[in-house]
């Protein structure tokens, strides 16, 4: 994948493909839209990676399993600097059977020390998205550092990602510009290496509800030390 949106040798990249390859690639709105489009097929999967080329990528952090894979990227390219997340699932022969390129404006780094130990990010991210959806915001913000990072796509009715700096920014920002909501963070998907997490799921409770993934970095105590999130108003097949 890298070695295509890189710019190298496409047709020899692009042999880890499976021949029915289903592809979702985030468009040019940095995360700001929540405008997913998807291709059929490894010569389409192949193209629509191609599009992003030439880039520098560099891998920041990686979580995996036996048929999944997740990465964050910072990628530069087209006078842009993004933070991306990036997941491949292969099939029973090891080719790529479903990939998933979500992109956003930069987001700040934070050397939270991924291969160190952490806690169950199931449970810490359980209790965070709790405590979300039933608008205990104070206690959603007890789950972060208090230097954490967070970057989310817009909420209703505004047009930019929101980046909170500090725990006290958090809380305030959901405070006034999230505000309660009805919808439902539903986790389908979990990988975690060391402190490195990269989640997917669903949104329920709300008309059209549609994907989300996040990537998050926790402390050894437990706490979230900067969490990206991404969107797609159109479910994204697992």
């Amino acid at each position: 994948m890298l070695a295509i949106v890189g710019g190298s040798d496409r047709r020899a990249s692009g042999s880890c493909l499976a021949p029915d390859v289903r592809t979702w690639i985030a468009s040019p709105e940095q995360g700001r839209a929540a405008a997913v489009g998807s291709t059929h097929g490894a010569d389409n999967a192949r193209q629509a990676l191609a599009r992003l080329a030439p880039s520098s990528l560099t891998v920041v952090g990686v979580a995996h399993a036996d048929d999944a894979c997740w990465a964050e990227i910072e990628r530069v390219g087209d006078g842009r600097q993004e933070t991306c997340i990036v997941g491949l699932r292969c099939d029973d022969a090891g080719a790529v059977s479903r990939l998933v390129w979500l992109r956003a404006a930069l987001v700040p780094a934070r050397d939270a020390g991924d291969g160190n130990a952490a806690p169950d990010a199931r449970t810490v991210l359980g209790r965070y998205f709790a405590d979300l959806m039933t608008s205990r915001f104070r206690e959603a913000a007890s789950r972060f550092s208090a230097d954490t990072i967070y970057s989310h796509p817009p909420y209703a009715g505004g047009s930019e990602r929101v980046l909170y700096c500090g725990r006290e920014a958090l809380l305030r920002g959901w405070v006034t510009d999230r505000g309660r909501s009805p919808a439902q963070q539903i986790i389908t998907g979990l990988w975690q290496r060391g402190s490195r997490v990269f989640v997917e799921g669903v949104i329920e409770g709300i008309a059209g509800g549609g994907s989300f993934f996040s990537t998050a970095q926790l402390t050894a105590d437990g706490e979230i030390a900067r969490y990206v999130a991404f969107y797609s108003a159109t479910r994204i097949r697992a």
